[in-house]
C-alpha cells in the first residue's frame, strides 16, 4: 500500500472514532439531565409557592410525621373523617409535586366519611430523603401511610391513592400488604418505568428507545439505587387482581406521558370484577380529575362504596365499569 493510501486510512479511521465519541457525547447529555430528574429531583417552585392547608376546605386536620422502613422521615397531614364511613385512604403525589396536588381530593374524602392522609413523599415537599426513585422507594412512604392509618383505624377499608409516580408507589406498596387493602386507585399511572422512560426520552429530546432509553436505565440503577425494571405497574396490577384487590384507573385521553393505551393496558391486567376505570376527554397527564372533578367524585364515591352524588356536569366523561 502506498504511503499516501496509509494516511487515508488512518484518516478514515480516526474519523470513524471521533464520530463514536460525538455520538457518544450526544446521546450521554440527554441521559445524563433524565437521571439527574429522575434521581434526584424535587418538589418544583411552583408548587413550594403553594401554602394551602387543609384547613383552607374547611377540613379538620393535623399534621403527622412518619418514617419509612428505610428511616425516611415524611411529612403528612392527618383529615379526619366528619361522618366517618369506616374507610381510610393513603394520597400520594406525583413527581415534582407534593401532597398539596391531592389536597382537594383528600378534602372531599374526609367531607364524604373517608379518613384521608396526604404525604409529602421523599425528597418532595417537607419531608426527607435524598434520591427518587419513579415509585419504587416511595412505596415505602405509601406503606409507612397505611400501616399509620391501619394503626389509627383499625377497623376501616384501608385503601391507597396515587397520581403518575404516586400510582407506582401505592400499586408497589398494595402489592406489599394484599390481605390489609380493599382496593388501589391509580390516576395517570404509567405501565413501567422502562415504558415511562422510553416515552420521555422520545417526547423530551426525540431519541430512541435503544440506546438512550437503556443508557438511562442504567443510570437510574447507578444513581438510585434500585433495578428499574422491577417498577412494573401492569404486573403489580394482576399480582393485586390475583389475590382479589381491585383498581380504579383514572385516565385522560390526551395523556402523551401515559399515552391512554398503557392505561388501558394496567386495568386489563387486573382482572377483577369490581375494578372500574374511568376516561376523560381532553384531559392530559395528572389533570383528568382536575379537568372534571365531578366525574372523579363520582368514580371514588363508586369504588370506595360511598353513597352515590349526582354526577352533575361530568361533561364528556367517558364512564364504563365495564370497560
Amino acid at each position: 500500500m502506498t504511503p499516501a493510501g496509509s494516511r487515508r486510512r488512518r484518516t478514515r479511521r480516526v474519523l470513524c472514532w471521533l464520530a463514536a465519541v460525538l455520538l457518544l457525547v450526544a446521546l450521554s447529555i440527554p441521559t445524563a439531565i433524565g437521571v439527574l430528574l429522575a434521581s434526584f429531583s424535587g418538589t418544583r417552585p411552583q408548587d413550594r409557592a403553594d401554602r394551602a392547608t387543609p384547613g383552607d376546605y374547611g377540613a379538620s386536620y393535623r399534621t403527622v410525621y412518619l418514617e419509612s422502613e428505610d428511616g425516611v422521615r415524611l411529612a403528612s397531614w392527618l383529615l379526619r373523617a366528619r361522618d366517618p364511613e369506616g374507610c381510610s385512604v393513603v394520597l400520594a403525589h406525583g413527581l415534582f409535586r407534593s401532597r398539596r396536588e391531592v389536597l382537594k381530593r383528600a378534602a372531599y374524602l374526609s367531607g364524604r366519611g373517608c379518613n384521608a392522609l396526604t404525604l409529602d413523599l421523599r425528597r418532595h415537599g417537607d419531608s426527607g430523603g435524598t434520591r427518587t426513585s419513579l415509585g419504587f422507594f416511595e412505596g415505602l412512604d405509601v406503606l409507612a401511610g397505611a400501616r399509620f392509618l391501619r394503626r389509627e383505624f383499625p377497623g376501616d377499608r384501608l385503601y391507597l391513592l396515587g397520581v403518575s409516580m404516586g400510582g407506582a408507589a401505592a400499586a408497589r406498596a398494595g402489592v406489599a400488604i394484599v390481605d390489609d387493602i380493599s382496593g388501589v386507585v391509580l390516576d395517570s399511572t404509567f405501565r413501567n418505568v422502562p415504558q415511562v422512560i422510553d416515552r420521555y426520552a422520545d417526547l423530551l429530546v426525540g431519541l430512541p428507545p435503544f440506546p438512550a432509553g437503556d443508557l438511562t436505565l442504567l443510570g437510574l440503577r447507578l444513581a438510585a439505587g434500585f433495578e428499574p425494571r422491577e417498577m412494573d405497574v401492569e404486573r403489580f396490577s394482576a399480582r393485586l387482581g390475583a389475590v382479589g384487590v381491585p383498581i380504579l384507573v383514572i385516565a385522560g385521553d390526551a395523556d402523551r406521558r401515559a399515552p391512554l393505551q398503557v392505561q388501558e393496558a394496567v386495568f386489563g391486567a387486573n382482572g377483577h370484577p369490581d375494578s372500574l376505570m374511568i376516561v376523560v376527554e381532553g384531559a392530559t397527564h395528572g389533570r383528568p380529575c382536575i379537568l372534571k372533578p365531578s366525574a372523579c367524585r363520582m368514580a371514588l364515591a363508586d369504588f370506595l362504596d360511598l353513597a352515590p352524588e349526582d354526577a352533575g356536569s361530568s361533561g364528556k366523561l367517558l364512564y364504563d365499569p365495564g370497560i
